[in-house]
Formats: C-alpha cells, sequence, structure tokens
C-alpha cells in the first residue's frame, strides 16, 4: 500500500497517524532491540540498497528519540549507515530522474525515501553536533585548551566529527542538488521540506567551531546547500531574513555568512537575497539600532565583508542604506562609509567610467569628504581611514588631491587623539602615493611654474597673431548657412501673406508655436542644444524663432553680441538673432574641428595647437604639484607642536610624516628633523626608538654599493646636522650619536673617515667640515672613548697645532673631543678608579698654552673666551699639575696686556694693569681708539681666564684631589687586609676583630671628614684671597664691576660679573664682602644679558652657600618682573630648581612666580605651569601657600589686575582637592572678608571661595562665617559668586546620597543671600536719595558740610531703624564702623607661617611718615631702593662717601 511521508514538526507527530495515507512509525525499539535491528539493516541494505529505509525508518528513527540512553558507538554505527544510505540514495535518484518516473506510485516512493533520508540526516546531524559541542567531564576538570580537548572528545567519541560531517554534508548536497521538484505534483516542494535542510544548516552554523579555519570545506559545503535552496527551492526571501536574525545574535557568524552570500550571489547570479538583506539593514530604527549596540556591529561589519567581497552587487543596493548617513548610532554612519569605501576601491577606480557612475562616484567622494567633520570622533578616524584605503590603492582622483590635503591638514587639531593619529597616517600616505612628484621644493617648483606659465602665454600670442585656417573654414561655412537662414525668413514671411486653407494654417501655426516655446523646466544649456540640434537638421526657421525666444527670455546672452536692448528686438530686425547664432555654430564647430583634426594628424594645421595642448597639461601639472606643496606646508607648523604632545601616538605619526617629508625634499621638513632631536631624552621607550630608527632611515641609509661611499655620504650627512644648532641640540644631537654607537651603527668605516675629515685627507674638505668632524668624534666618544684615545696625537697635531692658532673654533672643538678622556664614570658608594691623567709638560699643554697666549692679542676673532673656557677644562681633566699650567698661562697672558699697554703708551709707567684701561674709549680717535679697544678687549679675557681657572681650581680641589685621597686611603686598607684574607686558618673573625674595624671605619670616616674640611679651608685663603696670583687679580675684578661709568664696555662688564660670581664661588669670605655688590649689578645694570647671567650664578651661589644668600632672596623674586624675557625666563627657571630642592623656602615672595602663569611670553607661562605641577606634588604645598598668594595678588599696589588674578587663581584652585584643604580654605577665605580694604578685594575673596569644591562640611563652614561677608553681598559680582556656589553644591558629586539633608542647608543659604543682597541694595538707593536731598537743600557753602553730616547719621539712623531682628544685615554695620579702633587686624598666615599681613604689606608707612624731613631726604637715595628685607643700622651719624653703585647688605 503506498503512503505518503510528511516531515513533522516534533518527533512524536510521526507516533500519531492523523490521515489515511500517512506514515507512521510502528513502535520505538528499545535498546536492547536496536543492536539486532542495526544489524538487520546493514544486512539488508547489502542486497536492497537504498530501498530499505522504507522499511526500516523505524530502527534510525528509535536512535533518535533513544539518543540519551545509547552508547555512542550505536549512535556513531546508525549515522554512518545513514551516510551510507543517503549516498546510494542520490545515486540511484540521479539515474531515475534522468529516465523519469512512469508511475504515480514510482514518484512517491522516491519522494517518501527522500524525505526520510533527508530527514534523518538533518536530524542526526543536529544531534551528534550538539553532543560534539558539549564539554565531556575530562574537559571540565581539565581545561587545558583547545587543542588537547578536542584530542580528548576524539578518542571518546571514537570517530572525527568534523570529517563525519563533512560526508553528511556532501550527501545531503547531492540529493538536493537533484532535480527533486519532479517528484512533487504539481513540480514545488513542500515548504516543510525546504525549511527542514535549510534550518539544519543555520542551526549548524551557530557552532562557533564552524568559524575556524579547519572548517571552509565544511562551510562551503553548507553555502553551497543553502545556495541550492534559494536558487531551486524558492528560499531567497527566507534566507534573506534568517541570515539577518543570525549575524545579529552571532558574532562569528559575520564573516561565514558573508562567504555564502557571496556564492549566492556571484556562482549562483540570485540577486535578490543581497538586495532583501540590505533593505533589511536599511530599514532598521536609529532607536532599535541605539538599543542593540551589538547586533548592530555585527550588521555593520556584515555589510562592509560583504562590500569587500562583492562590491560590484552592492552598488545598485547603496540607495537603500543612505539614510543611515543622517541616523544617530555612528556604528551605521561607519559601515555605510566603509562600503562606499570598498566600492571606490573595488568598482569605480576605473578611468573608462560613463557620466552616471562618474556621478555617482562623486556623491560618495562628497560623502567622505563631509563625513571628514562628523560630530562623533569614532566616525571622523574611521572616514580617515578609508581615505588612507583609498590613497593606498591610488583611486583617488586627481582633482580631489589638493581639497582632501587641507581636510587632512584640519584634522591634526582634532580634539580626539585616535582622530589626530590617522590624520597623520593619511598625509603621510598622501606624500608616499603623490602622482606628481619625488621630490617637493616649494621654491623651485613656483620658479619653474613661473617660467613654464610665461612660455605658454608667449606661446598663445604667437598663435593669436598667425591666421588660422579653420577659422577662415568655418568662417566661409558659416556664410551659406547665413544665406539659407535669410533665405528661409523671406520664405516665412511670403507664406504668411499667401492663403492657405484654415487647417492647414492651424496646424501650421500650432508647429511652429510648439518649436518656438521654452518651458518652465528647461534650462539655458538645454535650449542651446535644441538650437543647435535644428542648426544641424537645416531647419532654418525654426533654429531662428526659437533663437529669438531664447534672447527675450534669456537677455544676457545678447550683450557681447550687440548693444541693442532686448526688449527693442522684432521678428522683423534679425540682425542681432543671426549674430547670436553664429556665434553658437562657430563655438561648437570649432571644438568639434578641433577634435577631428587632432585624429587626422594634419601636419601643418595642428602642429602649433599640440604644441599648446602639451604647454597647457605641463602649465597644469606644475600648478596642481605647487598647489599640493603649499597645503602640505601648512601642515608642519602643527605637526611640529605634535612633536610635544603627552599622546604617545601623536609623537609616533609626527617623527614618521617628518622622515617622509625629509626624503621628499620638503624645505620645512628640516625645522621638525631638528625639533625632533630632543626626543631622544624621552622616558617613552616606543619614542625613542622610533626617533633613532628615524634618524638612521634619514641620515645612516645612503644608496650605493661602495662601503667607503656610504660611509663618506653618512658622515655629510651627520655634519649637516651640525650645522646651525643650538646648545640644547648639541646635547641632544650627542645622545643621538652615542645611541648609535651602542647599536653598531656607527661602523669603523664611518669612524675612519671622520678622522680622515678633521685631518683634511679627503678632497674638497672646507675648514666646517673639519670642524664637523671633530664635533661628531667627541660626540661618539661619549659611549666609547677609545675612538680619541688612540688619537690623541692627531688631535694635539691637527686641532691646537697651526690650524688651531688661527682656528679657535677648531681648537675648542679639539678641546671638547679631548674632554672625553676623562669620562671615568663610577656607580654611587664605589671607589673611583685611577684617572687618566698627562704630565704637566705634555705637548697637549704647551699647544693649549701657545695658542692662548699668542691669540690673547688677535681681538678680530671672538671665540678666543669659548676656547679658554674648554682649554682650562682640558687642563684641569687631564693635566697632573693643573694649578702649575693655569698660573703659567695666565701670567703670560697678562704680560702680554701689559706690554702692549707698555707699547701703546710708552709714557705711561703704571704697572696696574687696571690703570692701564682707558677711561673713555669713545673719545678716542683713529689709531688710539683702536688700541684703547684692543685694550678693553685683551683686559675682558684676562677676566674671563681668571674666573675659569678660579672656578675649575675649586672643581679639582673638591672633586678630583678629594677622590684621589679616598682612593689611595681605599687601596692602602686593602693592601693592609690581603695577608689577613690569604690566611687560611681564621675561618671567622672574632668579636674583638669586629670592634676593631667599626673603630677603623669610624677612624675612615674622621679622616675623610678632616680631609674635606681641609680642601675648604684651602679654598677659603689660598685660591682668590691671600697672597695669591687669583688673588691678586680679585681686585682689578672688584674695581671693573664698581666703577661701570669708567669700564662701560658690554663685553667687559659681562667677563667681569662673570669673574666675580666664580671668584665668589670659591670663597665664601670673598662671596660675604662682595655678595652686596653683586646684587647692585643685578638691579642696576641695564644690559639683560649680564642679568641673565647673574640670575644664573646667583642659583648656584644659593645650593653652595644657602645661609648666606636667603636673605637676598626677596631680590631674586624681584627679577621676575624685569622688562627682558631671557632673564625673567632664567629666574624663573633658577627658582623652580631651589624650591623643589628644598633650598629656598616657599613664602609670600611666591606670588611672584604665580604671575608668570600670565605672562605674555609663552615659553615664560609654560615653565610656571611646569613649576605649579611639580610643587604640587610635594604634599600640601600648594595649600600653603595659597592664603599669602591670594592676600598679595589682590593687592591693588603690588598685585595684578582682576582679569589676571582670575586666571592664575582659576589655575591653581585645580590642584586643591582633598575635601580637609578646601574646608580650612572656606574658612580662612571668609575670615578675610573683615580686613578687606576696597570692593577689589571683596570681589577677588568671592571668586576664590566659587573656585573651591563643596561638601557639607564646606556648606556649614560657609553658613556659620555668613556674617563675615553679608554686607558685601549688595555688590552684584559678589553675589553672583555665592551663587554660583550654590549652584556648584547642587550638582556636586560630593553631596551624594547626603542630597536630602543638604537640601534645607543650601535652600536657607540661598535665601539668606538673596536677602542681604536685596537689602544692601535698598540700602544703597537710601543713600543716594538722602545725599540728593542734603544736595538740594543746601544754601549756603558754609553750612553744607554741617548739612551733610545730619543728613548721613540720619540715614544711617533710618538704616537702622528699618532692618529687621536678623544679625547678619546690621552687625557688620556696627563692625565697620569699630573695626580700627576695636579689632585688631586678622593675619592670614599658611601653615609655615608668614611675617605679612594679608592686605597690609608694608607696616612701615604710617612709621615712615613721622619722621623728619631730613630722615625723609636721607632715606630717599637710590641706595635704599633696593634695600633686603633686613635692614643693616647705620654706623654712626657721618655721611658716607659710597661707591656709584653699591647697596646695604643684609645682616
Amino acid at each position: 500500500m503506498a503512503f505518503e511521508f510528511l516531515i513533522p514538526v516534533a518527533r512524536d507527530d510521526l507516533l500519531n497517524k492523523t490521515n489515511v495515507s500517512m506514515f507512521v512509525v510502528d513502535e520505538v525499539l528499545s535498546p536492547r532491540e536496536l543492536t539486532g535491528a542495526i544489524y538487520e539493516l546493514k544486512t539488508n541494505f547489502r542486497t536492497k540498497g537504498a530501498q530499505v529505509i522504507l522499511e526500516h525508518f523505524d530502527v534510525l528513527f528509535s536512535v533518535l528519540c533513544l539518543q540519551r540512553d545509547l552508547a555512542n558507538e550505536m549512535k556513531e554505527d546508525a549515522w554512518e549507515l545513514l551516510v551510507k544510505i543517503a549516498t546510494s540514495l542520490s545515486k540511484d535518484l540521479a539515474k531515475d530522474l534522468e529516465d523519469g518516473p512512469t508511475g504515480r506510485e514510482d514518484k512517491q516512493n522516491c519522494l517518501n525515501k527522500v524525505k526520510m533520508v533527508c530527514y534523518l540526516l538533518c536530524q542526526f546531524m543536529e544531534m551528534l553536533d550538539s553532543d560534539d559541542s558539549k564539554p565531556s567531564a575530562t574537559q571540565l576538570v581539565n581545561a587545558k585548551g583547545r587543542a588537547k580537548t578536542s584530542k580528548n572528545k576524539k578518542a571518546s567519541t571514537g570517530m572525527d566529527w568534523d570529517e563525519e560531517r563533512r560526508l553528511g554534508l556532501k550527501a545531503l548536497f547531492n540529493l538536493v542538488s537533484l532535480n527533486l521538484h519532479r517528484l512533487w505534483d504539481p513540480p514545488v516542494p513542500d515548504i516543510e521540506f525546504v525549511n527542514l535542510v535549510t534550518n539544519c544548516c543555520y542551526k549548524l552554523f551557530e557552532n562557533p567551531g564552524l568559524a575556524y579555519a579547519s572548517a571552509l570545506e565544511t562551510r562551503q559545503l553548507m553555502n553551497h546547500i543553502l545556495a541550492v535552496m534559494v536558487k531551486s527551492y524558492n528560499h531567497s526571501l527566507g534566507c534573506s531574513l534568517k541570515i539577518v536574525q543570525l549575524v545579529q545574535h552571532f558574532e562569528h557568524l559575520v564573516v561565514p555568512l558573508a562567504q555564502t552570500l557571496q556564492v549566492i550571489t556571484e556562482e549562483f547570479g540570485v540577486k535578490t537575497v543581497l538586495c532583501e538583506i540590505t533593505r533589511e539593514i536599511g530599514r532598521l530604527a536609529p532607536e532599535d539600532a541605539a538599543k542593540d549596540s551589538s547586533g548592530t556591529r555585527n550588521c555593520s561589519t556584515f555589510l562592509v565583508e560583504v562590500a569587500d567581497r562583492i562590491p560590484a552587487f552592492v552598488l545598485p543596493n547603496m540607495s537603500l542604506l543612505l539614510s543611515h548617513l543622517d541616523s544617530e548610532p555612528y556604528i551605521m554612519r561607519n559601515c555605510v562609509l566603509s562600503v562606499m569605501g570598498e566600492i571606490l576601491i573595488k568598482v569605480l577606480n576605473k578611468e573608462d567610467l560613463d557620466d552616471k557612475t562618474k556621478t555617482t562616484r562623486d556623491q560618495f567622494l562628497d560623502n567622505l569628504e563631509e563625513h571628514v567633520h562628523d560630530t562623533n570622533a569614532y566616525v571622523r578616524s574611521k572616514c580617515l581611514q578609508i581615505w588612507m584605503s583609498i590613497v593606498n590603492e591610488k583611486c583617488l582622483p586627481l582633482n580631489r588631491q589638493v581639497s582632501l590635503t587641507s581636510l587632512v591638514v584640519g584634522r591634526l587639531q582634532d580634539k580626539s587623539s585616535s582622530v589626530r593619529k590617522q590624520a597623520l597616517q593619511l598625509i603621510t600616505n598622501l606624500f608616499k602615493c603623490n602622482p606628481y612628484a619625488a621630490k617637493f621644493s616649494v621654491t623651485e617648483l613656483e620658479q619653474n611654474y613661473k617660467n613654464e606659465a610665461d612660455k605658454l602665454k608667449q606661446m598663445l600670442e604667437e598663435n593669436d597673431g598667425q591666421a588660422n585656417p579653420m577659422t577662415e573654414k568655418l568662417e566661409s561655412e558659416w556664410k551659406n548657412i547665413e544665406i539659407k537662414i535669410n533665405e528661409a525668413i523671406l520664405d516665412d514671411e511670403e507664406s504668411q501673406g499667401g492663403e492657405k486653407e484654415e487647417s492647414d494654417g492651424e496646424g501650421e501655426s500650432q508647429k511652429q508655436a510648439s518649436e518656438a516655446v521654452i518651458s518652465d523646466e528647461e534650462t539655458q544649456d538645454s535650449v542651446t542644444s535644441r538650437v543647435l540640434s535644428l542648426l544641424k537638421n537645416e531647419q532654418w526657421s525654426d533654429a531662428h524663432k526659437l533663437m529669438t525666444t531664447m534672447m527675450v527670455t534669456y537677455p544676457d546672452i545678447t550683450k557681447e553680441t550687440s548693444q541693442t536692448d532686448s526688449e527693442e528686438l522684432s521678428q522683423e530686425d534679425s540682425t542681432v538673432v543671426i549674430q547670436c547664432l553664429k556665434k553658437l555654430f562657430m563655438k561648437i564647430s570649432n571644438d568639434f574641428k578641433e577634435q577631428k583634426a587632432s585624429e587626422m594628424d594634419l601636419a601643418r594645421e595642428t602642429g602649433p595647437v599640440s604644441d599648446i595642448s602639451k604647454q597647457q597639461v605641463l602649465v597644469w601639472y606644475l600648478k596642481d604639484t605647487l598647489a599640493f606643496a603649499m597645503e602640505t606646508e601648512k601642515a608642519f607648523p602643527v605637526i611640529c607642536r605634535l612633536l610635544g604632545s603627552e599622546n604617545v601616538s601623536d609623537v609616533l605619526g609626527a617623527v614618521d610624516f617628518f622622515v617622509t617629508g625629509f626624503k621628499f625634499g620638503l624645505s620645512s621638513a628640516m625645522q621638525g628633523v631638528r625639533r625632533m632631536l630632543p626626543l631622544i631624552w624621552s622616558k617613552e621607550s616606543g619614542v625613542k626608538e622610533a626617533v633613532v630608527d628615524a634618524y638612521k632611515k634619514m641620515y645612516l641609509s645612503p644608496e650605493g654599493n661602495n662601503e667607503r661611499a656610504c660611509a663618506l655620504a653618512i658622515v655629510k650627512n651627520l655634519s649637516a646636522l651640525t650645522f646651525g644648532v643650538t646648545v640644547g641640540d648639541l646635547t641632544s644631537l650627542e645622545g643621538l650619536m652615542i645611541e648609535l654607537m651602542k647599536t653598531g651603527d656607527l661602523t669603523s668605516s664611518v669612524i675612519k673617515i671622520l678622522w680622515e675629515r678633521f685631518t683634511l685627507k679627503i678632497p674638497d674638505t672646507c675648514p666646517e667640515d673639519s670642524r664637523a668632524a671633530i664635533l661628531l668624534l667627541s660626540m661618539a666618544a661619549g659611549a666609547d672613548n677609545t675612538v680619541v684615545r688612540s688619537n690623541i696625537n692627531v688631535m694635539v697635531s691637527e686641532g691646537l697645532g697651526p690650524r688651531g692658532e688661527s682656528d679657535f673654533i677648531l681648537a675648542r672643538d679639539t678641546c671638547l673631543a679631548l674632554l672625553t678622556l676623562s669620562n671615568s664614570k663610577r656607580m654611587k658608594g664605589q671607589v673611583a678608579s685611577k684617572p687618566f691623567r698627562l704630565p704637566q709638560d705634555h705637548e697637549m699643554f704647551t699647544r693649549l698654552s701657545h695658542i692662548l697666549v699668542k691669540g690673547v692679542d688677535d681681538v678680530e676673532n671672538r671665540y678666543w673666551i669659548p676656547l679658554a673656557e674648554q682649554a682650562v677644562k682640558v687642563i684641569y681633566k687631564l693635566s697632573n699639575h693643573p694649578d702649575a699650567v693655569c698660573a703659567e698661562i695666565i701670567r703670560k697672558v697678562i704680560n702680554e696686556f701689559q706690554r702692549f699697554n707698555k707699547t701703546d703708551k710708552p709714557s705711561d709707567t703704571s704697572t696696574d694693569s687696571a690703570s692701564d684701561t682707558p677711561t673713555d674709549t669713545q673719545t678716542e680717535e683713529g689709531p688710539t681708539a683702536a688700541a684703547s679697544q684692543k685694550s678693553v678687549v685683551m683686559l675682558t679675557r684676562v677676566l674671563s681666564l681668571a674666573g675659569q681657572v678660579a672656578f675649575g681650581q675649586m672643581v679639582y680641589l673638591e672633586s678630583y684631589v678629594l677622590d684621589e685621597l679616598k682612593r689611595r686611603r681605599a687601596g692602602k686598607d686593602d693592601f693592609g687586609k690581603t695577608p689577613a684574607r690569604k690566611d687560611k686558618d681564621k675561618a671567622r673573625e672574632s668579636a674583638a676583630s669586629e670592634a676593631i674595624e667599626e673603630e677603623l671605619g669610624l677612624a675612615g670616616a674622621a679622616a675623610e671628614d678632616a680631609e674635606a674640611e681641609y680642601i675648604r679651608k684651602v679654598c677659603e685663603k689660598d685660591i682668590v684671597t691671600g697672597n695669591t696670583l687669583l688673588g691678586a687679580l680679585a681686585p682689578v675684578i672688584v674695581s671693573v664691576c664698581t666703577n661701570q661709568a669708567k669700564y662701560s664696555d658690554p663685553e667687559l662688564q659681562t667677563a667681569a660679573s662673570l669673574a666675580l660670581s666664580k671668584f665668589m664661588m670659591v670663597s665664601s669670605e670673598f662671596c660675604d664682602t662682595h655678595l652686596q655688590l653683586l646684587f647692585t649689578i643685578l638691579e642696576k645694570t641695564s644690559y639683560a644679558n649680564i642679568r641673565a647671567n647673574i640670575i644664573i650664578a646667583l642659583g648656584d651661589l644659593t645650593f653652595r652657600f644657602p645661609n648666606m644668600i636667603e636673605p637676598w632672596t626677596p631680590r631674586i623674586y624681584a627679577r621676575l618682573r624685569d622688562e627682558s624675557t631671557l632673564v625673567r625666563q632664567n629666574t624663573l627657571q633658577v627658582l623652580t630648581h631651589l624650591i623643589l630642592d628644598d633650598m629656598v623656602k616657599v613664602k609670600g615672595q611666591i606670588s611672584e612666580m604665580a604671575t608668570c602663569l600670565v605672562d605674555h611670553n609663552e615659553k615664560v607661562s609654560s615653565s610656571a605651569k611646569i613649576f605649579f605641577t611639580e610643587l604640587s606634588k610635594k604634599g600640601n604645598a600648594i595649600y600653603n601657600i595659597m592664603p599669602d598668594l591670594i592676600s598679595r595678588l589682590s593687592d591693588p599696589d603690588v598685585g595684578v589686575d582682576e582679569e589676571h588674578f582670575r586666571t592664575i587663581l582659576r589655575y591653581l584652585f585645580a590642584f586643591i582637592q582633598k575635601d580637609r584643604q578646601c574646608e580650612s580654605l572656606v574658612e580662612k577665605l571668609c575670615q578675610r572678608f573683615r580686613s578687606a580694604k576696597n570692593d577689589r578685594q571683596w570681589r577677588d575673596l568671592a571668586f576664590c571661595l566659587s573656585m573651591l569644591s563643596y561638601n557639607e562640611k564646606s556648606l556649614r563652614k560657609l553658613q556659620e562665617n555668613f556674617t563675615c561677608f553679608a554686607d558685601k553681598l549688595a555688590d552684584d559680582e559678589v553675589y553672583s559668586c555665592f551663587t554660583s556656589i550654590i549652584t556648584k553644591a547642587q550638582s556636586s558629586s560630593k553631596i551624594g546620597n547626603k542630597a536630602a539633608t543638604i537640601a534645607p542647608l543650601l535652600t536657607e543659604l540661598e535665601e539668606r543671600l538673596e536677602r542681604c543682597h536685596n537689602k544692601g541694595m535698598e540700602d544703597d538707593e537710601i543713600a543716594q536719595k538722602a545725599s540728593q536731598a542734603s544736595q538740594q537743600r543746601g544754601k549756603t557753602p558754609h553750612k553744607t558740610p554741617g548739612r551733610k553730616g545730619k543728613t548721613s547719621r540720619r540715614a544711617k539712623k533710618v538704616i537702622s531703624d528699618s532692618e529687621d531682628d536678623e544679625n547678619e544685615c546690621q552687625t557688620p554695620v556696627v563692625r565697620r564702623q569699630t573695626q580700627r579702633k576695636v579689632k585688631p587686624k586678622v593675619s592670614f598666615d599658611s601653615d609655615e607661617g608668614s611675617d605679612l599681613e594679608l592686605f597690609d604689606l608694608d607696616k612701615s608707612c604710617t612709621e615712615d611718615s613721622q619722621e623728619t624731613a631730613s630722615q625723609k631726604n636721607a632715606d630717599s637715595s637710590d641706595d635704599d631702593l633696593i634695600m633686603p628685607v633686613k635692614k643693616q643700622t647705620s654706623r654712626g651719624g657721618r655721611k658716607k662717601t659710597r661707591p656709584l653703585l653699591t647697596v646695604n647688605s643684609p645682616r
């Protein structure tokens, strides 16, 4: 009997019969029965083939029903048998379907077999796949990783499920690939059958393991199954919906389902699925997309993946996605833009695009340009990434190159670091992939463009002067056309006068009207096309009529042809109309004929045109290249600033950009290359490595195979870095050279070339190259001093030889290289190794002495002093007896100076070197003036040398001599202990020996102290004081510094002040004696560089003699208001080091440093910000200085203006974060309202209160001290600050859970503020009215004051009587009247203490006012203008005669 197998929704449906012909399972076999039944099924399969499924379906169905109770081996046997049955069935059906089943019953049997096998295959795959994805007990216990887990699973199940699943899917694919629709009648497959197969595939897709590369073949089979179901089984709509659902829920299916869609679209040619998916995603509501961010992100990634695989098929569906460009979720905007990018790169990148496709491409590019300025940083960043892909694939149109560069330059200043990172990468790639040139020198490009443009202009002028045969030909053609147009016009006029039938007349008039009518939708270009078409078709009359109508509609077209007003035109007067027609004909025909002529290669006619076209192309090219180069030039200042960014990605991107710009020859790139040098000291290892690699690419990677040529190129590149650099750049370059030496990038051949260039052995080597070579060698020696140690004689003979006598820069650089010989670094606590020293009669010192002595009178060479400084350092570093060598040099230099003076002035017999200097060099003329100036220069050099020797002698004694004593003592101790260590009988030391060692240790410490004390005494008594050579020069230095009118030369004064500072560094006695003089010079000199030098010297003196400099500290702070930016910058840096190193106590003068925060010089203000940032890290330092800071800055006499005050305090209050600090400051600031003197101080204090953050305690402090500021609330700005406090407190996160309890407090405080504010305004109005009334009643002048007084008292009485019972509004009035008599001044000291009042900075003003006139005259001298904090009492009453520049020293 025939039956019908219906695919069940649930397995139980096969157990209940609902139809007569429906197949049902008779009995579900038990596990015991299944073993025999499966064996029987195998036996029957061998004989009957796939036909057994009709008889033994119950057996395999029972395995599905009892899967939990069966062993894995039984399920695996059933699965293998099922796969064989399916394979056999597909082969049998292929033959049957080709022959075609004859009977209805055969069709039904075949269909039943297909349904049964497919049902069992799908159910078994789902069952086994589910079992495979479940973790086993071993996995749960071990969890050793995926590889071991799969191995254990395979061992436990006995089969490789990945391979078995592939076989099952292959069998299923073979079945559905057949023409199974023939088995249905009508030939439409059941929806249940389609859903059975496709749902199985979708279920398998949910397994994350299928996303791995190992499951590629399995995925391909599933993709082909789904593609067959879509194409042959009408599953397109269901597939599209299911794919969207799967993508939204499973992130791992993005790529596999994109592959599925690719197979369906490309291999099987079904485009509807892609269209439906695109439409479905395009319909996503923005609200839903924002809620389900993961699903939206998956859809976005899926669309981008599809566009990457099949962009040509996505392009027609882009209109469905464009709505998301304006939607809120940025993910969808990124998605659409990314899809556009993929299409632009892979589809719209051809040159032969039609107009419609070009329009689409331009629209996509416009959208990408627009979203570079998107409101979301992620979209901006993504958009720049897409542009970068377009640039890298060379798909950017030429006309977009400059505009895109301009957009990217603007994004370099984006607030988002990710956008800046992408912008830097994009502009770098624009350089690398530019279509213009390999070198971009803006100067050369401008010159070339100008030359070629002039050449083009000349060619055009020459071409215009020649007769153009093409134009003549067109003129002759137009004459014939004009004759025909006139004839047509005459014919029309005759036909209009003739008699015609009414019907014909109506038809003709309608036709003419239709030809001459211009509709509203048409434009001028479209009408022009119609006119040309009529001319082409030789419809002369219609063209003339349409042109007439066009001239009336568009009057502008007649301006160039005729001066006739278009309103006066008539159809009879056709002259202007014909002229306009001629203009159109000539223009269009000329373009057409030129194109045709160029194709025919007419040599005579097309030669000049071809040359002009080529020249035009060249000019356009140069213009675009120049525009691109100039646009990129704008990026350099911005990217230079990014080198100092705190964000590492900004720095790395900027470094990469400058490397690229350097390779392309941009002149501005060198600015960035030099600014990269300080990054060698970066603490970020990535930045440091990037900088080193950048310089390797730019300077150490020359082209060429010859090793010597490459080394020479490297040397030239490195030498170029030394030209025109600052001292800071040289220090950074030295760090770079050390890094290159450590990494081995500076090979021995490079070092050899450097020595050859130094010695001028390489041809065409100039003196600058020689200096650069020795400078680079000295830098390289910082990493390995053997570079120079093996060539000491070379340096002495070349750098200090005859060349050094005339080239002081070379000699100075040679000294820098020699200094690296003593670079013996030691760890802290270790004993110094034996230093490298040479005998004092070594040729090195002889040559240095000779150069210095011989060159002292060479006044034209300005580098003697820098050379002398380095020479003294070399002598003290390398000589065994440097003091003797330097003393000899000083004597010889002084002798030269005296010899010159005696030679110049034979009549002068004075032996005083100071007196030999002319007193007034400006009054001398001719040879006498020159000699006098030479004497000044020589004296300058003598004093500079003396100062450098004094400082070097001090460093030599305190550093080298002391270390050498320690080293020798340590050597003696080690030598004495050696026998004890060699004694094998003493294994351990006894307690007595330990005590002895401790005593020896104390003795060693005492010896060290004695040695240090001895050296200190030598420095005090035997260097710059006493009967010594330097001591004899000290009076000369003091004399020059004291008598600035006599010694007015700036360089002499600079050298003398520096020498004085160095002498003071040596001896505290000398320092104490001349400290007053140094500060006098600091404050009275008009030379900014002298003040800047002295400030630095005072910093060093503070470290050496802190107690001695401490009373003079206010004088140092005063330099923060110096008119010179250099002085302010140096002072700020010196004070920063002193304060952060705890050498100067932070007091009220810190307000001077706060004023630097608003300095007009950006470098000074930046340094001040760095100082306060570092100071904030030292505990409560900022909090401690706030009271004194506020008091000084708000003082109108010595403080700053109100705007700057707020800027400073707004920055500083950002460091006050602790609640306890805020609470304390609230109370202190409130109390200061009592002693505030004016409205400005009220506003400043109120502003400071508004800058604090408030919690419950702070608000209660404000409430408790309300009476302190209640009477000040009448001021609008004060009231505004307090209301801002209330607003800030209401939204403060510090209130938190206490908002309910704080609300009444805030409400009460707000009401009190408003009440007092209104009360104060009423009081002001009453007082103003009373004042006006008193003025009106005043009749006589002598009674007016009395009346005013009475009125004022009456007004006060009215105010007092009208007050309510609240204390906060009346108490301050009484207190204000009695404050000066009853209340003492409230001090506002910091936690560390201060002697100053908050607003009474000068306590002695009242006392000074009581002095006599004579005392005032005595105190008003210039000496008192720069007195220290502590004054010195006068000695006696006799008036002393003082030098011109002196000050009183502090006690």
